[in-house]
């Protein structure tokens, strides 16, 4: 049977959908083929940094690509791989000496997976394999990524093919699975990842994965006080490598270079992706602590590991692009400053009947609904409340991230914002607004229907 000539042939992520076709992307905007207008306030998928269109991205786009896009890095590197490697390390915490450049988040934080199980093996401990990670956490739709990550909804239909990796709570202050107020708190959630590895055997764990805030379900939640200095205190003590997924929060989007940084804390490994590419190419990457890469170089070992595009370098060149805008500009003070006016705009919805919560730094905010505040119950799932506020809020030209399940895996609604560092006050507002009418809207039914 033919089909018509006109019949939609892409395998859309949501079945039954009707999606819009975008036409293009000026700064914060997004336009479709039929001329309506949307302010891009989740950064596509907290990736776009820089705005849509860039004329010092597409220069050095241009000038790689009339060099050279591509050449395996099997045979060769390139300038534009090595340029971006400096980049990338001038992020990171001082002993940061080496990069493995990859293709997408879900492949930085395979790298990372498998690197920390190499690094166990080459020090003499072979037993080290399972990596703990956190539930409601996302890193990524490879098999070894989506062992590590923590949604539910994503690893259901793939159990069978999972890694047996432990996962403990996330420091959940509206939420505290451990029952505990701000006051009372004695970092339950930190001490949770010494008591599963004595429980598990130190001798089988390689390394724990967090992120500094989370996306995902988790409607860009921050960690508590001392909660990494803790970790990495109990990560020490059992010669388990830290591992932090910087793919949403890092190049600026939580106001410091990296996410981490907030606490002070310096990781073994870190991972990269979205906005060091600011939309502009797929992008990954790894960067790895000196005392990591020594035990490769004194024991000559190589790391076994890579794909075909690693260090591609019309991608690298385009990464560094976006980098040196972004320190040329100094979006990354812009960030802190534009998402301390987003926080204070979005206190305004604290008082709509289905905001629970509001947390999140710098341009990556998250708005946590539910359908009592007093006892902080969810709505069920099958309303999708969070989706149906992400709809509303596009049909009035608001993009927004809709996430679900921060409650227990199955029930539990957020809403998350990343919008570009380029945003202007008068955009927040604009944003604001119409997030308000959705929220109101869409609450307002919700409630109504029980």
């Amino acid at each position: 049977m033919t089909a018509p000539a006109n019949a939609d042939r892409v395998f859309h992520r949501e079945i039954g959908r009707d999606y819009p076709t975008v036409d293009r992307g000026e700064g914060v905007y997004v336009y479709d083929s039929e001329g309506r207008r949307y302010i891009d306030g989740a950064g596509g998928i907290f990736v776009i940094n820089l705005g849509h269109g860039s004329p010092a991205v597409e220069a050095a786009m241009l000038r790689q690509f009339r060099r050279i896009a591509f050449a395996h890095t099997g045979h060769f590197t390139s300038e534009a791989e090595q340029r971006f490697s400096d980049r990338l390390l001038a992020l990171a915490p001082a002993g940061f000496s080496k990069v493995w450049m990859s293709t997408s988040g879900s492949a930085a934080n395979e790298t990372a997976l498998k690197l920390a199980r190499h690094y166990h093996l080459i020090t003499g401990n072979e037993q080290k394999a399972r990596v703990i990670a956190r539930w409601n956490s996302y890193h990524g739709s490879s098999i070894g990524a989506l062992s590590m990550t923590g949604q539910t909804r994503r690893r259901e239909p793939y159990e069978p093919y999972l890694l047996d990796f432990p996962h403990i709570e996330p420091p959940y202050c509206y939420r505290c699975p451990f029952g505990k107020t701000p006051d009372s708190c004695q970092i339950d959630c930190a001490e949770e990842l010494d008591r599963t590895i004595r429980r598990i055997g130190a001798r089988y764990i390689s390394a724990f994965i967090v992120e500094p805030v989370s996306g995902g379900p988790l409607g860009a939640l921050p960690a508590s006080d001392g909660y990494f200095g803790r970790i990495r205190e109990v990560c020490d003590r059992h010669n388990v490598l830290m591992i932090v997924d910087e793919v949403v929060t890092g190049a600026g989007r939580t106001g410091r270079k990296l996410g981490i940084d907030h606490a002070g804390v310096v990781p073994d490994l870190i991972t990269l992706a979205k906005g060091i590419g600011g939309g502009f190419v797929p992008i990954g990457a790894t960067l790895v602590h000196e005392r990591i890469y020594a035990a490769f170089e004194s024991t000559g070992t190589s790391f076994r590991h890579g794909e075909t595009f690693a260090g591609h370098a019309l991608t690298a060149a385009i990464g560094s692009a976006v980098l040196e805008e972004i320190e040329r500009s100094d979006l990354v003070t812009r960030a802190a400053r534009m998402g301390d006016l987003l926080a204070r705009h979005l206190e305004k919805l604290r008082d709509l009947p289905v905001v629970g919560d509001i947390r999140g730094k710098g341009l990556l905010r998250g708005i946590e609904l539910v359908r009592d505040k007093t006892t902080k119950a969810p709505f069920p799932r099958e309303q999708q409340v969070a989706e149906r506020i992400a709809d509303e809020a596009m049909r009035q030209g608001l993009l927004l991230v809709a996430g679900g399940g921060c409650v227990d895996g199955v029930d539990g609604d957020t809403i998350t914002l990343a919008p570009p560092y380029t945003i202007e006050p008068g955009q927040i507002r604009s944003i604001t607004e119409i997030l308000s009418t959705a929220i109101s809207s869409v609450g307002q039914q919700a409630l109504a229907a029980g």
